[in-house]
């Protein structure tokens, strides 16, 4: 029973992707015919062949660019703007799919290549600007998860941190030295009593009778310096030994 439910389900993706791959071949068959019409200035046929391709579910900007390209033929510039704007909707969009569109509009030029190269234009910047707000998007999600889970992750294992040490109390003054006895001061030494100074010579009579004045009288001497100590005396010379007697034998 398992078995021919594979085989069913095998079956039926087949023919899923085989219908898939049939459908697209017809549809790129209305577009390519749709081109050629179009560069044969058969443009109603070639409007017929984009739209029968468009309304069949064809996600092909291409066909919508032709369409816009016939539109604007036929005078239908509003039309042409509104295939224009889809097609490049599809063109940023197409993410299974690449739709060579550059190598296909290069036959386009002129006022109507310029018209649809701003559609394209506008149709990348809003790519580019919803491609940020989803990357801005998923930074934010990340960075709740991550808050999250650190919220409800346990506490960290570990040594667990000291109570802070109460206030130490000021240190002691230390005990004072014990002071030292006083010394009693000690009498000044009793100094030599100075030498008393020679009396001053009785001043020299003047003679009334004497014709000059007589010479003034000398100053007083100041006393002599004390007597430096006498040198001890030199230590008396060893004697001599006696000189030999003279032999009067000699000659």
């Amino acid at each position: 029973m398992l078995r021919t439910l594979c085989w069913v389900m095998v079956v039926g993706v087949t023919m899923g992707t085989a219908s898939l791959l049939a459908q697209d071949a017809i549809l790129n068959h209305f577009y390519g015919q749709g081109v050629h019409k179009f560069f044969a200035r058969d443009y109603v046929g070639a409007f017929e062949d984009f739209n029968t391709a468009i309304e069949n579910g064809s996600d092909d900007p291409r066909c919508f660019y032709y369409r816009g390209l016939t539109y604007l033929h036929l005078g239908r510039e509003e039309e042409a703007k509104s295939d224009f704007e889809k097609g490049a909707q599809l063109e940023m969009q197409a993410a299974r799919k690449f739709f060579d569109v550059s190598k296909a509009l290069e036959r386009i030029q002129g006022r109507q290549r310029v018209m649809i190269e701003q559609y394209r234009t506008k149709a990348r910047l809003a790519a580019m600007v919803e491609l940020e707000r989803q990357r801005k998007a998923r930074y934010e999600e990340l960075r709740r998860e991550e808050a999250r889970v650190l919220d409800r992750a346990p506490p960290a294992v570990g040594i667990p941190e000291a109570a802070p040490a109460p206030p130490s109390a000021p240190p002691a003054a230390p005990p004072a030295a014990p002071s030292e006895p006083a010394v009693a001061e000690q009498p000044p030494a009793a100094q030599p009593p100075a030498p008393a100074a020679p009396p001053a010579a009785p001043p020299a009579e003047t003679n009334p009778f004497a014709t000059e004045p007589s010479a003034p009288a000398q100053p007083a001497m100041p006393p002599a310096p004390e007597q430096e100590p006498a040198a001890p005396p030199a230590p008396p010379a060893p004697p001599q030994p006696p000189a030999p007697a003279e032999n009067p034998f000699a000659t």
